[in-house]
């Protein structure tokens, strides 16, 4: 009985001993890593700072995690949260500069953590870099002994996403189809619309922005539409780099805004158009146009 009592004695000043060294240890942790992707710099900042697109490249299993997202995915507050198996967690973006960086917010089983992703024009394409720091508790400690430490995990976990995200974006881009309907009669419409305008150059960017704010707008006043968003373009300048365009979506009933409202109720009569339908990437918008150009000049 004495032997097992030494020895019972010798586990626990042996546990007691390890929680006192791993309590001890250093918990700061800071991971980067870069990537060069043959992908304009914009097009690949739009793709990551919506976080409904994150699925597609970090990995996250739909049938291993509970996934959710908020009203806004996109931008500033903009966040998604998951639960599973080995725990629960989310990430938010507190900060961004158009096109160059994100900063978040990361929380992963009561832990927190700061990171940043930001994307700088190179030789060969955009140089895309995540990188994270933070602190582990205790716990946080002890369960990244079981991978042979945080840093090589996240190190792991980052090189992982890079390679998917110019995996995946790569396919997205090359995979498109520019379909030629002629030209077609258009019945009268009523529709909602907000107003904007941008550089041509970064349409795309700010058209992101719009798309949200108008699903918001119609979401929390109960309107009616039939779930389609179209553009209207003002003005688009090439030679200029500018273009003035309204973000909208038909109504299925007349409604009123006030005056000083942003969105605003108009009309388009019944007229005929070419329809051109691109299905992919905006980037081949261009090559939709020059169709289009091309059937005219052959019809008029």
């Amino acid at each position: 009985m004495k032997i097992l009592k030494y020895i019972l004695l010798l586990i626990l000043l042996i546990l007691i001993a390890f929680t006192v060294y791993l309590s001890t240890q250093n918990g700061l942790f800071s991971v980067t890593k870069s990537k060069v992707i043959n992908i304009e710099k914009s097009a690949l900042f739009q793709y990551v700072n919506d976080y409904q697109n994150w699925e597609s490249f970090c990995g996250l299993d739909e049938e291993e995690l509970k996934i959710s997202y908020p009203k806004s995915t996109i931008g500033v507050g903009g966040s998604f949260s998951w639960t599973g198996k080995d725990g629960e967690g989310s990430v938010k973006t507190i900060y961004l500069k158009e096109n160059d960086s994100i900063a978040q917010k990361v929380n992963w089983n009561g832990e927190s953590g700061d990171a940043y992703i930001t994307f700088k024009d190179t030789i060969g394409g955009t140089k895309v870099t995540m990188n994270s720091s933070g602190e582990l508790d205790f716990m946080g400690k002890l369960q990244s002994l079981f991978y042979g430490g945080f840093e090589k995990k996240l190190s792991t976990d980052f090189e992982n996403k890079l390679a998917s995200l110019d995996k995946v974006l790569r396919k997205e881009i090359s995979t498109y189809s520019i379909d030629l309907n002629g030209i077609v009669e258009v019945l009268p419409q009523i529709y909602l619309k907000r107003k904007g305008e941008s550089k041509v150059t970064d349409f795309y960017s700010v058209l992101q922005k719009s798309l949200p704010l108008l699903h918001n707008f119609v979401t929390e006043n109960n309107i009616k539409t039939n779930n389609q968003k179209f553009v209207i373009f003002d003005t688009y300048d090439v030679a200029k780099n500018k273009t003035v365009f309204s973000i909208a979506t038909p109504l299925k009933e007349i409604i009123y805004t006030t005056p000083e409202s942003e969105f605003t109720v108009d009309s388009i009569p019944s007229h005929q158009a070419l329809k051109i339908v691109l299905k992919g990437d905006y980037s081949h918008s261009k090559e939709a146009w020059d169709k289009g150009f091309d059937f005219l000049k052959k019809t008029i």
